[in-house]
């Protein structure tokens, strides 16, 4: 049986962004299952004692976005740099938990494109309500949900995942947008 390919992701990360436009032609185009995998960062980050994002260090940052610009335009992809960089993502991530799984993709590229296109705030509830529905965002302080994105985050950990966007088929990982032709390469047999 072939593996899915699941697809670790913050929406705060916009290289993760960058994937999201790309995984599911990858995953149709191998005949394979994509499972969407919602975490925190910023958890992951704490839980491995990390350093902030890369992106986000001072020498670093600068360059952050001329990089993101010119990959979205190499890859076709609408991109406009946002107003505020990092946003916080713990509400619209647990929205996305809260969804049944057959409308996770179609909510996660909304929230995407609010943020990495529009320069929406997805943090902001009226935009979140507006994006995914008021009962959806209601849902955000259930104490199960809020475990979720909590059980999401330790199982990035659990597997060995120490940034997004991550792809796991079975044990193997692959890890960055940048990894996605050896993704696709593996997917073929010829890796």
């Amino acid at each position: 049986m072939s593996h899915p390919i699941e697809f670790f992701f913050d929406l705060v990360s916009p290289y993760s962004y960058l994937a999201s436009e790309k995984i599911e032609e990858l995953a149709q185009r191998n005949n394979r299952e994509l499972i969407w995998k919602p975490f925190l960062l910023g958890g992951l980050f704490k839980a491995l004692d990390a350093p902030p994002a890369p992106g986000l260090l001072p020498y670093k940052k600068p360059h952050l976005f001329k990089d993101l610009v010119r990959l979205a335009k190499f890859h076709g992809i609408s991109f406009n740099t946002p107003s505020e960089f990092p946003r916080l993502t713990v509400k619209p991530l647990r929205a996305l938990l809260g969804l049944p799984k057959e409308e996770l993709p179609e909510a996660v590229h909304r929230l995407y494109r609010a943020y990495w296109v529009e320069d929406r705030d997805i943090s902001d509830t009226a935009v979140l309500e507006n994006l995914v529905g008021v009962e959806t965002v209601e849902k955000t302080g259930n104490p199960e949900i809020k475990k979720a994105l909590i059980e999401a985050t330790d199982e990035a950990v659990k597997r060995g995942l120490f940034g997004a966007p991550s792809f796991l088929v079975g044990e193997e990982l692959f890890f960055g947008h940048d990894r996605m032709d050896l993704l696709d390469a593996h997917l073929k047999g010829k890796l």
